[in-house]
């Protein structure tokens, strides 16, 4: 893991992922997010604000029925959205958040269920205007250490040369 930098703010979330400019990020950097656990609120909340009731996350005895899920899970969104929250960045030089690739739900999450974030640089690649793209391995693990979601992260980050004063 790079060293600490100084001026990277911290919050809820802990280390960022994104800690320097692109020409100081290496491929193999790996950062470990802080956890959070998912609540009963969380699913309740995600599916009022986006219309999602679908019955496996909101409706109990539907859940419990269902061979599949045999309880309640997780909105795949929710979990996401709940994951990058967790992930954060140095807002000097992280201009923007580039896509996801390769997106999987592998394991449901439940409720209760305390998840974190693990991110490993796999690639980086200059654009030639002053940034390039880093590519990570983004896994969310819950309490158990299985993977519930598995993506390929990517994120636009500034060139150290292309920071203008």
């Amino acid at each position: 893991m790079p060293p600490h930098r100084v001026d990277v703010p911290q919050t809820a979330g802990g280390a960022c992922v994104i800690t320097d400019y692109f020409d100081a990020i290496a491929v193999g950097d790996e950062h470990v997010s802080m956890a959070r656990t998912v609540t009963e609120t969380d699913i309740v909340t995600f599916a009022m604000f986006t219309g999602d009731w679908h019955p496996a996350h909101t409706d109990v005895t539907y859940a419990e029925s269902d061979p599949v899920f045999g309880g309640r899970v997780a909105h795949g969104a929710l979990v996401l959205s709940v994951a990058l929250g967790l992930v954060t960045f140095w807002p000097q030089a992280m201009k923007a958040f580039y896509g996801i690739d390769r997106l999987r739900f592998v394991t449901p999450t439940r409720i209760g269920d305390t998840i974190r974030v693990r991110t490993v640089v796999t690639d980086k690649t200059p654009r030639g205007d002053g940034t390039g793209v880093v590519t990570s391995d983004f896994t969310v693990l819950n309490q158990r250490d299985e993977t519930v979601v598995a993506a390929s992260l990517k994120t636009l980050v500034t060139e150290r040369t292309g920071v203008r004063s």
